[in-house]
């Protein structure tokens, strides 16, 4: 599984991120580290968009997204 840390950054660039991680490599899973909710939604509304699972869970102050 790659990690994709997006932590701090603001929409789209967080998206445009996992959109050229599953470009280079659409069969891997990837665990996304975002800090802003507003960029989960954005993640997992994109990454369904493109026929992949997600699922999220809240780390402390940040949350992790699976993408398969």
């Amino acid at each position: 599984m790659k990690e994709l840390d997006v932590r701090g950054l603001s929409c789209p660039e967080p998206v445009l991120i996992l959109q050229d991680a599953l470009k280079e490599n659409k069969n891997e899973k990837y665990k996304v580290l975002a800090s802003e909710a507003h960029v989960v939604k954005n993640i997992t509304h994109f990454a369904n968009s493109q026929g992949k699972k997600t699922s999220v869970k809240e780390v402390g102050l940040d949350f992790e997204i699976i993408v398969e």
